[in-house]
C-alpha cells in the first residue's frame, strides 16, 4: 500500500492510499468543512475514480514528460502517487502532497535562486526539447498539468526562485514568440472584458529567450489558495471528454448560473485551458 499525505498550509487534510490500481482518499477529523475537491466530498460518496483523476490532473498530461520525470529521479513507475511523492511540494491549488507525514514541521530548505541566465537556458532547453520542464541541478519539487512545456517559479524581491513547500510559486513561464504572446495576451484581455477572470499574462525576455509569464490564478498575495480545475471538480482524467451538462450542474452548485461564465461559448473557452477557479464556499 502506498500513502500520500495531503496538507493545506500546515493543516493535514487527509491521506491518499493506493492498493493495486485503486486510489482512495480519506479525510482526517481536523480537516475542516471544506473538501479538497467537489469530486471528493467531506460526506457522501466520492466520484467514481475521483481520487485518481484529481491526482492525475496535477501532473503533465504527456506520457513522455512523466517518463522523463520518473527516470531523472530514479522512480520505479509513472503512477500519480509515485510521481507526486517526489514532485508534490508545490502544486496547482492549495494542497501539497508528501510521503512525509511531518512535512509542515521539517527543517525548511534554503530557497534556490533561478538567475536570469539560467532561466534563459531553461527556456531554450524547453523550446528545443518539449520534455525538458525541469532544471535537475535544482531538483525542483513542483508539478503542473497540461500538455504544453512550462515551469513554475517564485518571484520575490525582484528575483526568481524555484518553489518549495515553504515558498509557493507565483508565476508560470513557457517559451513563446512575440507574435504568439501578443495573440494570447489579447485573447485573455477580451475574456476579462467579458467578465471572465482570466490569467494576467505578459511577454518577458530573458536574454534572447522570450517567455509568456502568467501570474498563477491559484495564488493570492504569494499564498496558495483553495482551487481546482473543472476536470478535478468533475472527477475527469486528462484528455477525457467532459459532458457540458456536467459543467452546467457544476455552475449551479457553485452559484454561478446566470453569471458571465454561464454561456456555452465561454464555457468552451474556459474548458480549453481548464482556467476556472473552483473554490467551494466555506
Amino acid at each position: 500500500m502506498r500513502e500520500l499525505y495531503a496538507f493545506a498550509g500546515r493543516r493535514r487534510m487527509g491521506t491518499f492510499r493506493q492498493v493495486g490500481d485503486r486510489i482512495d482518499f480519506s479525510y482526517v477529523e481536523s480537516a475542516g468543512p471544506t473538501p479538497i475537491s467537489l469530486s471528493l466530498p467531506r460526506t457522501g460518496p466520492a466520484a467514481p475514480g475521483g481520487a485518481r483523476a484529481w491526482l492525475d490532473n496535477l501532473l503533465p498530461a504527456r506520457d513522455d514528460v512523466r517518463r522523463r520525470w520518473a527516470r531523472e529521479r530514479g522512480l520505479p513507475d509513472t503512477e500519480p502517487m509515485t510521481l507526486l511523492a517526489s514532485y508534490g511540494d508545490d502544486l496547482p491549488g492549495a494542497v501539497s502532497l508528501s510521503a512525509d507525514p511531518d512535512l509542515p514541521w521539517r527543517r525548511a530548505p534554503h530557497a534556490v535562486e533561478a538567475p536570469l541566465p539560467e532561466i534563459a537556458t531553461r527556456l531554450a532547453a524547453l523550446r528545443n526539447q518539449p520534455t525538458s520542464w525541469l532544471d535537475q541541478r535544482a531538483r525542483p519539487r513542483f508539478s503542473l498539468g497540461g500538455h504544453q512545456g512550462k515551469f513554475a517559479l517564485r518571484r520575490a524581491s525582484g528575483k526568481w526562485f524555484w518553489p518549495t513547500y515553504e515558498h509557493p510559486s507565483t508565476h508560470i513561464l513557457r517559451p513563446t514568440t512575440p507574435e504568439e504572446a501578443s495573440a494570447r495576451i489579447a485573447e485573455l484581455g477580451r475574456a476579462r472584458s467579458g467578465g471572465i477572470p482570466a490569467t494576467r499574462t505578459e511577454l518577458v525576455t530573458f536574454g534572447a529567450q522570450a517567455a509568456l509569464v502568467a501570474e498563477r490564478w491559484d495564488r493570492l498575495g504569494g499564498r496558495r489558495i483553495h482551487a481546482e480545475t473543472i476536470r478535478q471538480a468533475l472527477g475527469a482524467r486528462p484528455g477525457e471528454d467532459i459532458d457540458p451538462g456536467g459543467v452546467r450542474d457544476l455552475l449551479l452548485r457553485l452559484g454561478l448560473a446566470g453569471s458571465p461564465v454561464d454561456d456555452v461559448g465561454r464555457i468552451a473557452f474556459l474548458l480549453a485551458g481548464d482556467r476556472v477557479v473552483v473554490a467551494p464556499r466555506r
